[in-house]
């Protein structure tokens, strides 16, 4: 799939893994491994429409996150937490592909764990 940055400047999506792509103004084909943390990074899709759906498909990263975070719940691995009960980030980000901030990730745990209650 071609995304392309949202401005002048290339986006840099850089993985974990130490695998790079610059995503450019013009259009840069994306490998899939590199697609869910591209879109976190503001690249867009070439062929987007109006209300951010792709293909039929709409990426709603509060979601992806909640989703994971409910797994990590389910399988009840002590592992996937922190000491003070919150998700652990590097397994957390390792079940979404993308890079989640701290404070991202206890938002979204806190109205998971509300809507569990």
């Amino acid at each position: 799939m071609k995304f392309k940055s949202p401005s002048e400047e290339p986006v840099h999506v850089a993985l974990l893994s130490g695998h790079t792509i610059l995503i450019e103004q013009d259009g840069t084909e994306v490998p899939p491994i590199f697609q869910k943390e591209a879109i976190a990074r503001g690249a867009i899709p070439v062929g987007i429409e109006e209300g951010g759906k792709i293909e039929g498909q709409t990426f709603d990263r509060a979601q992806v996150i909640k989703d994971a975070i409910n797994q990590m719940l389910d399988a009840a691995d002590e592992d996937s937490f922190t000491n003070d009960g919150k998700p652990d980030l590097r397994k957390l980000r390792g079940i979404v592909g993308f890079g989640v901030t701290r404070e991202e990730a206890d938002k979204l745990f806190a109205e998971v764990t509300a809507d569990k209650a």
